[in-house]
Order: C-alpha cells, then sequence, then structure tokens
C-alpha cells in the first residue's frame, strides 16, 4: 500500500468555525480522486459537569442541523483560546455554572473520514452556580442533572444523537471508572 498523496489543495468555502476545502489526491491504490475536507477553525470543547452527588448535567437543545431537540452536555468552539478556558467559559455562558475542579480527556476527532475536526473534553466537578445569566444566543431549553446510568438508557432511546457527545460520555465513563486516559 502506498502512502496518500495530495496534488492540489483549495479552500472552497470558509466561514469565522470552519472552512471546506477540495483536495485532488492520489489514494492508497494509486487512483486520483477528489476529496472534500472539512477543517474547523479551532477545536470544539465539551464538558461533562458534575454535581457534588456525581450526576452529569444534560441540556435539552434544539439542533437545525437535524431538526429536532437532542439531549447533551455543554459545549462550544474554543475561539482560539486555551482549551481549559474556553471550556470554563462555555460551562459558564450556558449553564450559569463553575467548577474549580477540572480533568482533561484525550483528545477527540468528529467525522474522521470527512473532516478535520478535532475536540477536546473536560470533566468538571462539583459545579456550583454563580448566575442566573445565560448566553441568549444558545437554543438551550432545559438542563437537569442525571446520574451516569440515566444517561446510558438516554443513549439507547435515542435522547442523545450526537456521536461527539457519545464519544465524550464514554471517556468520562471511563476515566470515573478509574481508566487510565486521564492526563
Amino acid at each position: 500500500m502506498v502512502a496518500w498523496q495530495t496534488k492540489s489543495s483549495s479552500v472552497v468555502y470558509r466561514n469565522p468555525w470552519f472552512s471546506v476545502r477540495e483536495d485532488e489526491i492520489v489514494n492508497h491504490n494509486g487512483t486520483p480522486q477528489t476529496y472534500s475536507v472539512i477543517d474547523l477553525a479551532s477545536p470544539s470543547v465539551f464538558i461533562a459537569a458534575l454535581n457534588s452527588k456525581g450526576e452529569i448535567l444534560m441540556q435539552r437543545e434544539f439542533r437545525y442541523t437535524i431538526g429536532r431537540d437532542v439531549w447533551g452536555i455543554p459545549a462550544g468552539h474554543s475561539d482560539g483560546e486555551d482549551l481549559l478556558s474556553a471550556a470554563k467559559r462555555e460551562l459558564l455562558e450556558e449553564t450559569g455554572m463553575t467548577s474549580s475542579d477540572w480533568t482533561e480527556l484525550p483528545e477527540m476527532f468528529a467525522m474522521v473520514g470527512i473532516g478535520n475536526c478535532p475536540s477536546r473534553a473536560y470533566i468538571a466537578r462539583d459545579v456550583k452556580l454563580v448566575t442566573d445569566e445565560r448566553d441568549p444566543e444558545e437554543p438551550i431549553g432545559e438542563q437537569k442533572f442525571v446520574a451516569i446510568g440515566e444517561v446510558d438508557a438516554m443513549v439507547r432511546r435515542g435522547e442523545i444523537a450526537s456521536g461527539a457527545v457519545i464519544a465524550c460520555l464514554y471517556q468520562v465513563r471511563l476515566a470515573l471508572a478509574g481508566d487510565s486516559l486521564i492526563h
């Protein structure tokens, strides 16, 4: 098997959050093809916010791209800032909560077949409500703390539909079980 080769690359669309490029490549079989790639402008962050009982904060949001409400966790773009700082900002903006106990989990990539979309998940333990203010741009309808076992049931029922959120929650389960994923 030969290495993939990029013959040319051009950005065909760009906005503040991502770009789409078309690469003319020669694939592993030696076949020329056009490969379209989505590149995030900056990594995303996901926050598993745990209360003092070890329950995780879930939030229901309308997702325009799929046309329905789904449950997820606080998340957002890092906007080029330090990832932990971005996670703290997103938690505060979306929930009004803070934490002084943060654990970083390994880097993940969403949509690896079509994109370069890195993300980093964090566990924020013993979160505390510090303000009732929320970012009005966020389409968050409801927030509730649930036991980890209920999160599993929500995944089985299809209420958590984001692959990136499910991957993050899996990392969290491993970390909480004492797995060596934690840096």
